[in-house]
C-alpha cells in the first residue's frame, strides 16, 4: 500500500493534531489560523509513528541495530518537522517564550 506524498503529509498532520489536542492551550486555536505546535509534541508524534513503522518491519522479519533505529528515529523527527513547516505550522521549542499568534483582521 503506497501512499502519495499528500496523503502521507495529511496523515502526519492528523497524528500530530491528535497528539497535541490535549496540550495546546485554548487561546491560540488552529481554527483562528494559529498553527503553532510544541517541539516536544512533534517529537512524541514522530516517536509513535516511527515505533509503528519498526513494529511492522519487525513483524516482516527485518532486524535493525540500536544505532540504526536511533538514527532512523532522528531522521523521522527531522522529516516530520520539515513536512509540518512546509504546510504552515510553526514549531515552538520547549522552554521558549511561546508567542501568541496574531491573526490580521480586516
Amino acid at each position: 500500500m503506497l501512499q502519495s506524498a499528500k496523503e502521507r503529509s495529511m496523515r502526519i498532520a492528523l497524528v500530530l493534531l491528535a497528539c497535541t489536542g490535549f496540550t495546546v492551550p485554548a487561546a491560540p486555536s488552529f481554527a483562528s489560523g494559529c498553527m503553532q505546535v510544541l517541539e516536544s509534541d512533534v517529537k512524541i508524534a514522530s516517536m509513535r509513528a516511527y515505533a509503528g513503522i519498526m513494529a511492522i518491519t519487525a513483524a516482516n522479519g527485518w532486524n535493525y541495530t540500536p544505532e540504526s533505529i536511533e538514527s532512523g528515529s532522528r531522521r523521522h523527527f527531522e522529516e516530520m518537522s520539515l513536512q509540518l513547516i512546509a504546510v504552515g505550522y510553526e514549531i515552538v521549542p520547549v522552554g521558549a517564550a511561546r508567542p501568541q499568534c496574531v491573526v490580521a483582521r480586516n
